[in-house]
């Protein structure tokens, strides 16, 4: 282990409530996902909270040290895998946050599995429209990250087409939020010294619910939470 790495999960574990997890038996676990790949990372975080992960990018800045965020472990690429320090969303930062009935949106957390989500959306007549083959273990961080889709596509479009509003961690740690702007707010965040942003991403309406022209017009709207160098959160409706 380089003295930098060593200093880095030294701070780390005094900056954090989460597990840090550095023992040979978790590496291994989280050195493999759904891919034919296998990196051993150099830890696993399971942080409790967004001052958690905010702890570690901003750690990971100053000593220059790799992150991997990761959530469901589904991807065929080997997305998940790296030398990096791992950090497992699907521990502790998996809640639904906001529900918003009559908007048609709700807020999650970035390790909430995508079918939980649905279980949860199914008794307001909502729902999330991508739909992935992995959505009984797939979670929202990792379907943003990878813009999923799925069987019903053609109707529901990606998962980029219902992400409305994202909060999220810049590479130096840097708390903030992408979503729409208007053209004068856009002028004014370019004059800024810091980065900052906003973003989007959608859900949709169950089919058995009649389409309306509120929910087939502006009703999409979701809202990032917590993740790293980039944070997932997102709304639904």
């Amino acid at each position: 282990m380089s003295e930098a790495l060593f200093d880095f999960l030294n701070e780390l574990d005094k900056r954090t409530s989460g597990i840090l997890r550095t023992d040979e038996y978790s590496r291994i676990l989280y050195s493999t996902d759904a891919s034919i790949y296998q990196v051993k990372p150099h830890a696993v975080l399971l942080p409790q909270t967004v001052d958690d992960v905010q702890a570690a990018v901003e750690l990971a800045a100053k000593h220059r040290v790799p992150l991997l965020p990761r959530t469901g472990g589904s991807s065929l690429a080997g997305q998940a895998v790296n030398r990096a320090l791992v950090m497992d969303f699907t521990r502790h930062l998996d809640q639904v946050l906001e529900l918003n009935q009559e908007e048609m949106w709700v807020r999650v957390q970035p390790g909430i599995v995508l079918d939980a989500l649905n279980i949860y959306l199914r008794k307001y007549g909502l729902l999330f429209g991508p739909d992935p083959a992995s959505s009984n273990r797939a979670a929202m961080g990792g379907i943003v990250s990878n813009n999923s889709t799925g069987s019903h596509s053609i109707m529901y479009g990606m998962t980029a087409d219902h992400v409305l509003e994202m909060e999220l961690l810049l590479a130096d740690g840097t708390l903030t939020r992408f979503g729409p702007l208007e053209s004068a707010a856009l002028l004014q965040q370019t004059q800024k010294a810091a980065w900052k942003g906003t973003f989007t991403a959608r859900c949709t309406p169950s089919p058995r619910m009649p389409p309306t022209r509120k929910s087939s017009a502006a009703a999409r709207r979701a809202i990032g939470g917590a993740a790293v160098a980039t944070i997932w959160t997102d709304w639904c409706r």
